[in-house]
């Protein structure tokens, strides 16, 4: 499975971009983007999105999750957080599942997925990494892109 940093980076050089091109593009110093792109920093999801969105791909796939690189035209140019939150509740529901069951999977904080569900802030691209590696739920999904 490819990692994260491998995608950005392959993925940027199969459009022929430089990282200052990308880092322009995301409205950030291009050692900013280079930090992501070597793994040695975790991407902002809002950014994440901005990229998936410019190269209209999954974002499963820019994250290693697929390996589908087919092309993916999101209507959302945004990330609406509480689209998100709605998800993620509406999926917790339905697994008959409660937030400290969601917290334990993803090792975090009952408070946290509280603050998730409710809007309150955005889900971490670690966490909601994680969220998708454990339940099998498309980050795209998630994040209202298809």
């Amino acid at each position: 499975m490819k990692m994260i940093f491998d995608r950005l980076k392959e993925r940027r050089n199969y459009e022929g971009y430089t990282q200052q091109n990308v880092a322009d593009i995301l409205q950030v110093q291009r050692a900013t983007y280079a930090g992501w792109e070597t793994g040695k920093d975790i991407m902002p999801l809002r950014q994440l999105f901005k990229v998936a969105n410019s190269y209209q791909l999954s974002l499963d796939y820019l994250t290693g999750l697929s390996d589908d690189d087919s092309k993916v035209k999101s209507k959302s140019k945004t990330i609406d957080v509480n689209k998100v939150a709605e998800n993620l509740r509406t999926f917790r529901k339905k697994q008959h599942m409660t937030q400290e069951q969601v917290a334990k999977a993803l090792q975090t904080t009952q408070s946290n997925i509280h603050k998730y569900e409710t809007g309150k802030c955005l889900i971490t691209t670690m966490y909601a990494l994680e969220f998708s590696k454990q339940f099998s739920y498309p980050l795209d999904k998630l994040l209202n892109r298809k």
